[in-house]
């Protein structure tokens, strides 16, 4: 039997710990827990201080999501007359579902063309910025995605 001031090689749950309060050992010596560890993770200032961003009640979640700043949408425009037109030209026909895929299709195939376009010039201009050749081929794509979609909806 060990002596009783003698740490255990490996503790199990039931033995009782050190009094110094280390959990982990290696080679059968207690290692400080916080061995290893980034300078600033030790920082007792941040290690009791919770996150801002979490919450510790509902009703904190609740006054966060009702502080959340407003997300800025896209401003809408008027409508022009070519547009009003053509949308009162496709709800005054009687067409099926097949159909409307169709005109869907060539409305996003028109857009995705433009803003391929729009790409190849921007890459060409030596004066364009790389976030507006960015931003162009992203939507780009995300037509692109759009289109690959609408293709795939069976209607049958």
């Amino acid at each position: 039997m060990r002596p009783s001031n003698e740490q255990p090689l490996n503790p199990s749950a039931g033995e009782a710990r050190g009094a110094t309060g280390r959990y982990r050992y290696q080679a059968g010596q207690p290692v400080d827990p916080n061995e290893g560890d980034h300078s600033e993770l030790l920082n007792s200032a941040l290690a009791d201080t919770p996150a801002i961003a979490i919450p510790n009640s509902p009703d904190q979640l609740i006054a966060m999501q009702e502080n959340k700043p407003e997300r800025h949408e896209k401003h809408s425009r008027p409508t022009s007359p070519k547009v009003s037109q053509v949308l009162e030209q496709i709800e005054k026909l009687d067409t099926n579902a097949y159909e409307d895929q169709q005109i869907a299709l060539t409305l996003v195939r028109h857009l995705e063309q433009f803003h391929d376009n729009v790409v190849e010039e921007l890459q060409d201009d030596n004066d364009a910025k790389h976030a507006q050749i960015v931003s162009w081929a992203i939507d780009a794509e995300r037509l692109m995605r759009c289109r690959m979609l609408l293709e795939n909806v069976d209607l049958d």
